[in-house]
C-alpha cells in the first residue's frame, strides 16, 4: 500500500496516543504498581453505556500514567486538545499509621484536592494501598483505619472516589485479588464517566461554535479543526465507527455550505478556497497526521483539492482501521465526483488537465489499498466497486490524452509538450509531503510518449472489463467500456475491433430497448461495415436505422437509399426478420363459402416503419400440415370459417388481482400479480446467444401470396389470395411464416403466432350426364343428355385437348355430329381451375344384349381424359347404366303342315311403351328361301301394369315357301 508518511514533529500518530492519568503521592509506591495496574486495565473490554440514547460500546482502556504537575493543569484544561490532555488525577498512599496521616499525609492531600477545586476538576480518586501480614493473626485491626479518616475528610459525599485495595505483590493472592478487580472495575468506570463528561462538554461547545456560522468571522477551518479533535479522542479509544461520524458530518456541512453559495452570500472563509489551483497532487491514504497539513488548513493556506484530499485520508484510515476496505473503494468515486463538482461551483481556476490528473492519481491509490486487501471475502467486495472506478479513470485518461495530443493519429504540437510539462510539475505537493510516488510515476510515463500512453490505456481498459465481468456485470462491461474502446480504435483505425466492441454493445442495448442508444451505435456500425466490405451487414444496419422511430427523418430516408443502392450494386441475397421494420398488428383468415373446400383470403394489417413508399414484388405465407384430413373427420367441425389474431395482445402482461384479508376477515391489503411471471422476468445474461432465426425459402410454397403491393408508411390493410395448389395432400394447415420481398434480393421473414389455420381438402375432377325430368336411358334407343365436366381442386393447366372414349356397346356422337362412334377426340382450350366446369351435348347409343342372358340393366362406361401442354393427363370416368325396356321370346309353332313363328314381349321399365307395326325382317340367306307373313289385326299399347299383373303380347308370323 503507497502512502504518505510525514517525519520528524510534524508526524501525529493517533494510535500512540492513550488516555493520560495523573498520579501524585507516594510515588514510589505507584511505580511498583503501574505495570500490574495498566496491564490490568486493557486486560478485557469494558461496556461503555453513553447518554442521550446512544449506542453501546465496548471498549478497551489502555492508558498512560504521568506525574501531577499543578504548572500545567491550568495549560491543560484550557487547550481545546482532546488527545495528550489527561482525563483523570489520582493520588497514592500507603499509610496505615493513623498519627503519620494527621501530622502529615493529610496536608499533602489537602494541597492536592485544592489543585482540584481550583481549576474545577472533579475526576480524580484517592487510592489507599493497605499491607497487612496476616501470619501475625494475634494483632488485632483498629476500630477507625486511615482510609476511613480519608473518606470522611476528603470524599464524605464522594464515597466511590475514594478506594482501597491490599497491595497484590504483598499479600496472597486470594486474599488480594478480589479486592485488586473491584479496584480496577471502578477505576475503569471512573475514566469512562469522566470521558462521557468531557465529551459532552467539548459537544456542547463545538455546537456553540456552530450556531455562530452566520458571523461573518466565523470559519469552518477553525470549527474543522475543533470537532477533529473529538474524532482523535474518539479514535484513541478504538471506536472508529463514531470517530468516523465526525468526519462525516464535517463533509457533509462543507458540501453543504458549497451548495448554498450558489444561493446566497459566499462566505469569507469560503473565497479563500476559490485561489488559483497551483498544485493537483493526491495523498489519499497516511499512516501519520501531518501537523503541518493540519496547521495550512488553521491558517486557511491548503487548496480545495488539498483539503478534500486530507478529509477522505482520515475517512479512509478510519476505515481500514475499522477492517472495511471495501467502504473505502464505495466512497470513492462519490468523493471524486463530489470535488469535481465543488471546483466548478466554485468557479475556480484550474489548468487544463489538472484535474485528469489529480483523478488519476487518486484512482490509481484506492486501486492499490484495495488490492493490498488479504482477505478473498473483502477483496470480493472491493471488486464491486474498482470497476467504476477504473472505467471513470479511463475516461478521465482518454480526456489527459485528446489535450496532450497522445491519441493515436496525432502528432503532438509545441503546445501541447509544454502542457505535458506543466502537468507533471504540478503533481509536486506544496506542503512538503512525501506524495504517493507510485501512482505520479505511472500517469508521468504514461504522459512521456504515444506509445506508452496507448499501452496505459489498454491495460487499464483491460482491467475494468474484466472486473465487471468478475462482477457479472456484462451490461457494464460492454456498453461502458466497450464502447470506450471502440472510440479509441476509431483513432487507431482499427476497424475490426471497433466493430466487434460496437457488436457487443448493440445486443445489449437491444435488450434493454434503448433504442436512442441503438440508433446512436447503428450510425457508428453503419460507417464499419461499409469500410470492411461487410455488405449483408451493412444493408441490415441501414434497415434498422431507416425504420427506427427514435431516428430523425432525414437519417432515414439517407440510410434507406444507402440500402437500396448498395442491394443494386452487389449480388447478395439479403434475408433477415421483420423485427420493427413491418410491425404486424392483426391477422385474419376469412371463407367467402362455408361450402367451398378452400378459404378465400387472408388479411394482413400490420405498420410499416419505413421512410417512404415501397412496391413489393411478392408477399408470401407459408404453411405447414398439421395433420391427414382422414384422421380429422371427427374435429373438422371445430374448423370456423374465419380466424383473427389481435398480435398486440400477446404483448399484455397477464395480471390478476391479489386481495389480503386479516386472520379476522377483514380486508388488509390489495394488490396486482403477474401470472407465470417466471417466463417475463427470467435472466438474460444466461442466454449467452440469442437464437438466429433461419428460415428455408422452399418452405414458402405458392399457396398464399400476393404480387406487386404497394406498402406505405403506417399502417397498412392487404389482403392475400389463398391460391389452388397441385399436389397437396388434404388436411388442417396451419399459417407459419411471412415472408415480404421490399427487393428482388432483400426479404424480410418473420413467424406467424401459433393458432392461425384453415381446413383443405382436394376435390377430384368429376362429370356426370345430366337428363331432363330424371328421365332415365333405355339401351337399343338413342338418348340425348349433357355431359357435365367439374375440374377439381389440383387442376390449373391450359386443357388443349379432351379425348371420349367409351365400353364396346356404346357408341356416342356430339349434337352437331351424325356419326356415331367410341373414341373422338375434341380440341378446345379451357381455362381449368376449381370452379371451373364445361357442358357437352351429345347423343348416347347403346346396342341390346343378348336375349339368352335376360339382363334388366346394361352397364356401361365413358372415360374423359384432359390433355395438357406438360403432359399431365387427367383421367375422369362415368358410369353409364341402360335400362333394358323390353324383352323379346319367340318359338316355332307347327299346325298339320304349316309353320307359324310366335313372338312374346314383355316390358320392363315403368314408361308407357306403345308397339305399332310389328314386323320380321328375315336376314340373308333366310329371306331368299321363305317368307314371313303377319298374322296380327291390331297393335295394343304395353304398360308396366301389364307387366306387372304378368300378361304379356303376343305376335304371330306365318312361315311361307317361296316358290
Amino acid at each position: 500500500m503507497t502512502t504518505a508518511n510525514p517525519k520528524g514533529n510534524d508526524a501525529l500518530r493517533i494510535s500512540d496516543h492513550k488516555p493520560l492519568i495523573t498520579y501524585a503521592g507516594d510515588k514510589e509506591l505507584f511505580e511498583n504498581l503501574k505495570l500490574v495496574l495498566s496491564q490490568s486495565l486493557s486486560q478485557e473490554p469494558i461496556e461503555w453505556r453513553r447518554q442521550y440514547g446512544r449506542p453501546m460500546k465496548m471498549v478497551t482502556l489502555s492508558t498512560d500514567f504521568v506525574p501531577f504537575n499543578k504548572d500545567t493543569v491550568a495549560e491543560q484544561i484550557s487547550s481545546r486538545n482532546l488527545v495528550g490532555r489527561p482525563i483523570m488525577h489520582t493520588f497514592w498512599t500507603q499509610c496505615l499509621d493513623m498519627e503519620v496521616y494527621k501530622s502529615l499525609l493529610r496536608d499533602e492531600i489537602d494541597k492536592w484536592m485544592n489543585e482540584m477545586n481550583k481549576h474545577n476538576i472533579i475526576d480524580w480518586v484517592i487510592v489507599v494501598v493497605e499491607t497487612y501480614d496476616l501470619r501475625k493473626h494475634n494483632k488485632l485491626l483498629p476500630r477507625t483505619t486511615v482510609f476511613d479518616k480519608i473518606k470522611s475528610d476528603f470524599a464524605e459525599k464522594k464515597a466511590d472516589r475514594c478506594l482501597s485495595v491490599i497491595n497484590p505483590p504483598k499479600s496472597e493472592v486470594r486474599c488480594g485479588s478480589s479486592a485488586w478487580r473491584a479496584l480496577i472495575t471502578n477505576v475503569r468506570l471512573l475514566i469512562l464517566s469522566a470521558f462521557d463528561r468531557l465529551f459532552l462538554k467539548y459537544e456542547d461547545n463545538i455546537r456553540n461554535y456552530r450556531e455562530q456560522r452566520n458571523d461573518p468571522s466565523w470559519s469552518f477551518c477553525k470549527y474543522f479543526l475543533y470537532q477533529e479533535e473529538l474524532a482523535f479522542a474518539l479514535e484513541m479509544l478504538g471506536i472508529h465507527d463514531e470517530a468516523l461520524v465526525q468526519y462525516d458530518e464535517l463533509d457533509a456541512m462543507f458540501t453543504q455550505f458549497i451548495l448554498n453559495s450558489q444561493v446566497g452570500n459566499v462566505p469569507q472563509w469560503l473565497t479563500e478556497f476559490q485561489v488559483v489551483l497551483e498544485w493537483w497532487s493526491a495523498v489519499l491514504f497516511m499512516e501519520n497526521i501531518s501537523r503541518k497539513q493540519r496547521e495550512a488548513i488553521k491558517i486557511r493556506k491548503l487548496s480545495l483539492l488539498e483539503f478534500r484530499c486530507y478529509l477522505f485520508s482520515r475517512q479512509a484510515s478510519l476505515l481500514m482501521a475499522a477492517s472495511k476496505p471495501w467502504i473505502v473503494a464505495e466512497r470513492a468515486l462519490i468523493f471524486l465526483h463530489q470535488a469535481v463538482s465543488d471546483l466548478k461551483t466554485l468557479e475556480i481556476e484550474c489548468p487544463q488537465g489538472s484535474v485528469a490528473c489529480w483523478v488519476l492519481q487518486c484512482c490509481a491509490q484506492i486501486l492499490v489499498i484495495c488490492q493490498s486487501v488479504k482477505k478473498p471475502e473483502h477483496l470480493e467486495e472491493c471488486s464491486h466497486h474498482t470497476a467504476p472506478l477504473l472505467y471513470y479513470s479511463l475516461k478521465k485518461l482518454y480526456e489527459l490524452g485528446d489535450l496532450c495530443g497522445l491519441l493515436p493519429g496525432n502528432i503532438q504540437t509545441t503546445e501541447q509538450l509544454h502542457t505535458v510539462q506543466v502537468l507533471c510539475g504540478g503533481m509536486q505537493s506544496g506542503h512538503d509531503l512525501t506524495t504517493a510516488t507510485e501512482s505520479v510515476a505511472t500517469l508521468k510515463t504514461a504522459l512521456s510518449s504515444s506509445e506508452t500512453f496507448s499501452k496505459h490505456y489498454l491495460d487499464i481498459a483491460e482491467l475494468a472489463i474484466s472486473t465487471y465481468k468478475h462482477n457479472k456485470l456484462m451490461r457494464c462491461a460492454h456498453s461502458l467500456v466497450g464502447l470506450e474502446l471502440a472510440k479509441f480504435y476509431t483513432l487507431s483505425g482499427d476497424t475490426t475491433k471497433r466493430t466487434m466492441f460496437l457488436v457487443k454493445a448493440l445486443k445489449l442495448f437491444e435488450q434493454d430497448n434503448w433504442k436512442l442508444l441503438i440508433v446512436q451505435t447503428n450510425l457508428e456500425l453503419v460507417k464499419c461495415f461499409k469500410k470492411i466490405g461487410n455488405v449483408d451487414q451493412f444493408v441490415k444496419t441501414c434497415l434498422q436505422l431507416a425504420s427506427s422511430s427514435a431516428c430523425n427523418l432525414q437519417i432515414r430516408q439517407d440510410h434507406f437509399d444507402q440500402m437500396l443502392s448498395m442491394i443494386q450494386d452487389s449480388n447478395i441475397e439479403c434475408i433477415y426478420p421483420m423485427d420493427d421494420v413491418i410491425v404486424l398488428d392483426q391477422i385474419d383468415v376469412k371463407c367467402n363459402n362455408e361450402e367451398s373446400n378452400y378459404p378465400s383470403t387472408v388479411s394482413l394489417k400490420f405498420k410499416s416503419n419505413l421512410p417512404k413508399t415501397v412496391v413489393c414484388p411478392k408477399i408470401s405465407i407459408s404453411v405447414v400440415i398439421g395433420s391427414a384430413l382422414k384422421k380429422m373427420k371427427n374435429k373438422l367441425n371445430l374448423v370456423k370459417n374465419t380466424y383473427s389474431y389481435d398480435i398486440n395482445k400477446g404483448n399484455i402482461l397477464p395480471m390478476t388481482y391479489n386481495h389480503n384479508y386479516q386472520q379476522d376477515g377483514h380486508f388488509a391489503s390489495t394488490g396486482i400479480t403477474c401470472l407465470n411471471q417466471k417466463s417475463y422476468l427470467r435472466r438474460q445474461d444466461s442466454q449467452r446467444r440469442k437464437p438466429s432465426m433461419n428460415y428455408n425459402k422452399n418452405e414458402f410454397h405458392d399457396i398464399i401470396s400476393a404480387n406487386n403491393v404497394e406498402i406505405q408508411p403506417g399502417m397498412n390493410i392487404i389482403d392475400l389470395t389463398l391460391n389452388n395448389s397441385k399436389n397437396i395432400e388434404s388436411g388442417i394447415y396451419f399459417l407459419d411464416k411471412l415472408s415480404i420481398i421490399l427487393q428482388p434480393r432483400l426479404e424480410l421473414l418473420t413467424s406467424i403466432p401459433y393458432g392461425l389455420m384453415f381446413a383443405l381438402k382436394n376435390v377430384n375432377s368429376t362429370a356426370q350426364l345430366i337428363l331432363s325430368d330424371n328421365k332415365c336411358l333405355f339401351a337399343g334407343i338413342e338418348e340425348l343428355s349433357t355431359l357435365s365436366l367439374q375440374f377439381g381442386t389440383k387442376s390449373k393447366k391450359i386443357v388443349e385437348k379432351i379425348r371420349l372414349h367409351s365400353t364396346p356397346g356404346l357408341t356416342f356422337c356430339l349434337e352437331d355430329k351424325t356419326e356415331f362412334c367410341s373414341e373422338m377426340y375434341m380440341k378446345s382450350p379451357l381455362s381449368m381451375n376449381s370452379s371451373h366446369s364445361v357442358s357437352l351435348p351429345i347423343k348416347l347409343f347403346a346396342q341390346l344384349p343378348p336375349l339368352k342372358d335376360h339382363p334388366r340393366i346394361v352397364h356401361h362406361k365413358l372415360w374423359v381424359k384432359c390433355e395438357t401442354s406438360s403432359d399431365d393427363e387427367e383421367m375422369i370416368c362415368v358410369s353409364i347404366d341402360f335400362n333394358l325396356p323390353l324383352t323379346v321370346t319367340h318359338r316355332l309353332h307347327t299346325c298339320h303342315y304349316r309353320k307359324f313363328v310366335g313372338i312374346n314381349i314383355a316390358c320392363h321399365t315403368d314408361w308407357s311403351l306403345a308397339l305399332k307395326i310389328p314386323e320380321i325382317i328375315c336376314v340373308s340367306p333366310t329371306n331368299s328361301v321363305v317368307e314371313l307373313t303377319s298374322m296380327n289385326t291390331t297393335c295394343d299399347q304395353l304398360t308396366a301394369e301389364d307387366a306387372c299383373s304378368g300378361l304379356e303380347e303376343t305376335f304371330l308370323f306365318g312361315v311361307s315357301e317361296k316358290w
